[in-house]
């Protein structure tokens, strides 16, 4: 999950080639900055995980007011992760929390579980962390630290030697570039078996062996320009989507296998979607608030006028026909009509939340800014009164 991006060029010489370039700059959600990022030359992907540095995730008596940027209810177990990699457990509907062991202090920034036992989580240098115990205890399985010796020895060229030479870049380039050091930013996984990773520069990373190996399917995506890819999501396991910078938007009906780009209603960045509650329905949303609504698996968008401007993160879907989003300076957005319109409301603290979970007990799970807060949502904002 991006929390708000920027994009520059940098031009990174190689051996007689030029490679045109992103910088990330991930901004908090309080304007502090997560990251900014060097690459390299393209390479052949990597699991450099036995590189990354083993540091386990500090015990805190208030890793419950940390950030946290993602949180999962399976079935009643609810669970949340962020910041120095926080992952945090709860089995009373969120009332206290009991943090996992975690070999990583990196930013967590996404979790999907397949099953009650089984799940995975992301974050930065592309971290991928899996467990078979609900979450209590984590393994790494794959990451992608920048190391910078590796850099040395292609950024070795001067300009003078390789101007001109733009047009020797190929596709094959673009699609292999390194992206070491970037962070994964979404999770979903098909079945126990086979999954995605998706992230900053286009990362787009398939496993078919529960996570033993990953394999960069970057090109099968079609993102040529390695837009930072923020949020992948599915309702049935065959219609699946993925939303990131610029308005990128990305359909496969095949469980993944393959993928068709679709024309965009909006070329700032999507930060998240709600799908359903229809097969065919599904809600995205992001920068300034913009919200927009298909009903045809993304053949046709339709704009939601909201009223809002702030950046919105997350959202669920809740009752019948109630979606909820939310997002930056505490704004809650509540529709009591499948996404068709929708009313603001702003909690009192206005911390930025960065994501949402219903409990069994119908309350929320607001996670962000000021950690966990538990809420209970008016129901006729929701259509349930």
């Amino acid at each position: 999950m991006v929390l708000c991006m920027q994009k520059i060029t940098l031009l990174a010489l190689t051996k007689r080639k030029q490679v045109t370039l992103h910088k990330l700059l991930l901004r908090g959600l309080f304007g502090v900055l997560l990251s900014t990022l060097p690459f390299g030359a393209s390479v052949a992907l990597a699991n450099d995980k036995d590189k990354l540095e083993t540091r386990y995730s500090v015990m805190s008596m208030k890793a419950a007011e940390s950030l946290l940027v993602d949180a999962v209810n399976i079935n009643g177990k609810l669970i949340v992760v962020g910041a120095r990699g926080h992952i945090l457990v709860s089995r009373d509907h969120g009332k206290s929390w009991k943090q996992a062991k975690v070999p990583t202090q990196n930013l967590i920034t996404a979790i999907y579980f397949a099953s009650s036992d089984v799940g995975w989580a992301v974050g930065h240098e592309a971290v991928i962390l899996h467990t078979r115990d609900g979450g209590d205890s984590w393994d790494f399985q794959y990451g992608a630290p920048f190391l910078p010796a590796g850099y040395d020895d292609y950024a070795g060229d001067s300009a003078g030697d390789s101007a001109g030479v733009e047009s020797d870049v190929s596709d094959e380039d673009l699609y292999a570039i390194d992206r070491s050091g970037s962070p994964l930013l979404d999770v979903w996984f098909k079945n126990e078996k086979e999954g995605f990773a998706i992230g900053a520069y286009g990362y787009f990373l398939h496993t078919s062996d529960a996570g033993k190996t990953w394999e960069d399917w970057s090109k099968r995506l079609g993102n040529i320009d390695g837009w930072h890819l923020n949020a992948i999501s599915s309702i049935d396991g065959n219609l699946v989507y993925v939303v990131g910078e610029k308005g990128v938007l990305f359909r496969s009906t095949d469980g993944g296998d393959s993928w068709d780009v679709l024309t965009s209603p909006y070329d700032g960045s999507f930060f998240g979607m709600v799908v359903g509650p229809g097969i065919n329905e599904m809600i995205m949303f992001g920068l300034q608030g913009h919200v927009f609504r298909t009903s045809d698996s993304g053949d046709n968008w339709r704009e939601i006028e909201t009223g809002n401007q702030n950046g919105l993160m997350a959202g669920i879907l809740y009752g019948d026909r109630g979606v909820i989003l939310v997002g930056n300076g505490g704004v809650m957005m509540f529709s009591k009509d499948d996404g068709n319109s929708f009313v603001k409301q702003v909690t009192d603290d206005r911390n930025s939340i960065a994501g949402i979970v219903k409990t069994d007990k119908n309350k929320l799970i607001l996670i962000g800014q000021g950690g966990v807060k538990l809420a209970t949502p008016s129901k006729s904002l929701v259509g349930m009164d």
